[in-house]
């Protein structure tokens, strides 16, 4: 809330959204007064959260910032002018540091991979690709957009209940044009904090999601996108994988076809590719035991 009240830019107005807390958020929010606009609903999860908070804001532009994440003075600032410059741009999008538990900066920053050592602005014109491939940090607490464009397409998709309901939005929002990001960091973001779900299934399948629902709606002639899609479902699927080998169960709400569900939409190759990898996997249980299983993995994350 600080580093909210905080901001250069004038005027800000601060939108509380308390999506049916358990503790005293509300006892805190009452202590800033005026200061802010403070709402509490039913929990209905971070989709519809986001969606009731932006209608309820009534500026032109729309920042968001998370509960356990912090933002600079310039934030704001820095990502208005950069739209402002480039009137053409759906929204702006800088960088991240990470900060630990404590928030303190851990060194780590979030670098878009085709805009490394960039001193100036970048525009990219297939905003949606800069998202999902991603080119880019698009999150909710280092963009910048507006409310218009929000409203035009929807807001967000409530069926990513858990995770990828930034991902999906943000997306979506790049198909109405070009996005401008700035090589400047205007979030610090906290990792360590408690997770919205401790069942890893709930997040992985969330992003499943995310890339089958945009796969089938990216247009045809966006080759390259439809191919980096195709290999982060395979990933996904994966990750699944191990997830389930190291005793992670299968919540509820995810359906029993999503695996076929999924493979449906990838090539021959890569179907033999997921099975392949399920053989390994298999092989590795019967013989290894869980708890080297566990350490392969850890070893072997992000490598696949």
């Amino acid at each position: 809330m600080e580093s909210a009240f905080a901001q250069t830019y004038r005027p800000v107005e601060i939108v509380v959204l308390d999506d049916g807390s358990e503790d005293e958020t509300a006892e805190l929010m009452a202590s800033y007064g005026d200061k802010i606009r403070y709402y509490r609903q039913k929990n209905q999860g971070i989709a519809a959260a986001r969606t009731n908070a932006c209608r309820l804001a009534k500026g032109e532009y729309i920042a968001f910032l998370d509960d356990d994440d912090l933002i600079p003075p310039e934030r704001i600032n820095l990502l208005l002018t950069a739209l402002q410059e480039n009137p053409q741009a759906v929204f702006s999008v800088g960088d991240l540091s990470i900060i630990d538990d404590q928030g303190k900066l851990t060194g780590q920053r979030w670098l878009p991979e085709n805009s490394l050592g960039a001193k100036e602005n970048v525009l990219f014109k297939q905003g949606d690709e800069a998202v999902l491939w991603p080119y880019v940090p698009a999150v909710p607490h280092t963009t910048l957009f507006r409310r218009a464009d929000g409203e035009k397409i929807g807001w967000f998709d409530q069926q990513y209940r858990y995770a990828a309901e930034d991902k999906d939005f943000f997306a979506r929002l790049g198909r109405l044009g070009p996005i401008v990001y700035i090589p400047e960091v205007v979030s610090f973001y906290r990792r360590g904090h408690s997770s919205l779900t401790k069942n890893s299934l709930r997040t992985y399948f969330s992003q499943l999601l995310l890339f089958e629902n945009h796969l089938k709606s990216t247009d045809p002639q966006q080759h390259k996108l439809r191919a980096r899609l195709k290999w982060r479902i395979l990933n996904t699927l994966k990750q699944m994988l191990r997830s389930r080998m190291a005793g992670t169960g299968i919540p509820g709400e995810i359906p029993e076809r999503y695996l076929s569900n999924a493979l449906s939409l990838l090539s021959f190759s890569d179907k033999i590719n997921y099975w392949l990898f399920f053989g390994k996997m298999l092989v590795r249980k019967q013989i290894l035991g869980k708890e080297v299983i566990d350490t392969i993995n850890k070893n072997e994350k992000g490598t696949t």
